[in-house]
């Protein structure tokens, strides 16, 4: 990686990407006022796309979901690589999208996760189209949709459901600028919806209860047994349901996140979360002895597949030392879920990579950036690519 780095138009782009951090930052700052909930981002997409067309990037365009893309050619004798980063936020519409600054720190829902990625994938196509850099393979540049919480990873599960030949696929989502994330967890996700007759809670005292039929199945979620290793988890996250404090309420119901890193502790859990819920059912119920009844229906809302490569494999190794060589400390991050998830269940090389800077309050309305020697992440990231596509006759990283 250090050969691949002194090479002096290689030692030029680096130089480049530093002298655009303050472009980047601006890019950032614009992005991440414009509002970019999951399934509405077309806003924040056209920006993008605008950006991709100003760079010259070849066969810039937007997809039938919102994905928008943009390349830089190869010579047709490499792998074809995907960077991604993903333009929603898990904050809605009307969120204050004022950026706020305090010292050296800019303060604004998003403005980390995942759109300072976004300004970084920019920067690096701006540093290789101005030095007429490219790949043995197409390197191709992806703002995509969809990839927090209900997004269900919307949008690369569309490239991937389609005809498509990448080799290799790196995803940006990461708070840590050295870290790897080389596993993906899987996780299932539930709309459970609780009916029953309703009615007035004096006069119609004695019929099941669909919000006490939740309020059951909930007490026995929580004290579901999860192995620490693979880790697995579980959790309602949010409940809705009810009219008023003396009505029965005919229906209320739950979403319920569950996770694993193993695919099998993942469907033991899924199937342990529907007996709990049809047990709190029948206790309801029970409880009356009353003709009306409470039913519970599931709607899945997410299924994120799981998978593991090994961490000496190539494109993790590759991740390492371009952390190393731009002075970065590399780290493996624990499993979660990314946009990576779908290239790695589908046994195609991928791994999510640090953004620059430091950053915290994640999804949080006081998320925050701070742009100390930002930079070096993207410089990571173009000696990662290059070295995965095999930059002129540089061939040890190169995937096949």
């Amino acid at each position: 990686m250090e050969s691949l780095k002194n090479m002096e138009v290689i030692q030029k782009a680096l130089k480049y990407l530093e002298e655009d951090d303050e472009r980047t930052l601006k890019e950032l700052l614009e992005m991440c006022q414009i509002p970019a909930p999951s399934h509405m981002e077309k806003e924040k997409a056209e920006y993008v796309m605008n950006k991709m067309n100003e760079i010259g990037l070849d066969d810039v365009h937007m997809d039938a979901v919102g994905n928008v893309f943009g390349t830089i050619k190869g010579n047709g004798d490499g792998p074809r690589l995907m960077l991604a980063a993903h333009t929603d936020t898990v904050f809605p519409l009307d969120t204050d999208l004022t950026v706020k600054k305090e010292g050296n720190r800019y303060f604004c829902p998003g403005i980390n996760d995942d759109t300072r990625a976004i300004a970084e994938i920019l920067s690096i196509a701006r540093a290789m189209k101005a030095l007429d850099i490219h790949g043995n393979g197409d390197i191709v540049f992806c703002a995509n949709v969809c990839e927090e919480g209900l997004g269900d990873l919307k949008g690369v599960k569309y490239i991937f459901e389609n005809p498509n030949d990448y080799d290799g696929f790196i995803s940006i989502d990461n708070v840590a600028p050295g870290g790897i994330v080389y596993r993906a967890t899987g996780s299932n996700r539930y709309l459970v919806t609780f009916q029953g007759l309703g009615g007035h809670s004096f006069g119609d005292f004695g019929i099941p209860n669909p919000i006490h039929a939740m309020g059951r199945a909930i007490s026995i979620i929580a004290d579901f047994q999860v192995k620490k290793q693979p880790k697995t988890t579980f959790n309602v996250g949010v409940i809705n349901g009810g009219t008023s404090v003396n009505s029965i309420s005919g229906e209320c119901s739950m979403l319920v996140d569950l996770r694993s890193d193993s695919p099998e502790e993942l469907e033991r859990l899924t199937q342990e979360l529907f007996r709990a819920v049809e047990t709190a059912v029948c206790q309801e119920n029970a409880r009356w002895e009353r003709s009306e009844k409470v039913t519970a229906t599931f709607t899945e809302k997410g299924r994120r597949p799981g998978g593991e490569q090994p961490k000496d494999c190539l494109i993790v190794r590759a991740a390492w030392d371009a952390a190393l060589a731009v002075g970065l400390t590399p780290e493996y991050r624990p499993e979660s879920s990314t946009d990576a998830n779908i290239p790695i269940s589908l046994g195609i090389p991928a791994i999510s990579v640090g953004r620059g800077g430091d950053g915290g309050g994640t999804h949080t309305l006081h998320e925050w950036f701070e742009p100390n020697e930002a930079y070096k992440a993207p410089q990571k990231t173009l000696l990662l690519i290059l070295a995965l596509s095999g930059y002129g006759e540089f061939r040890k990283y190169r995937l096949p």
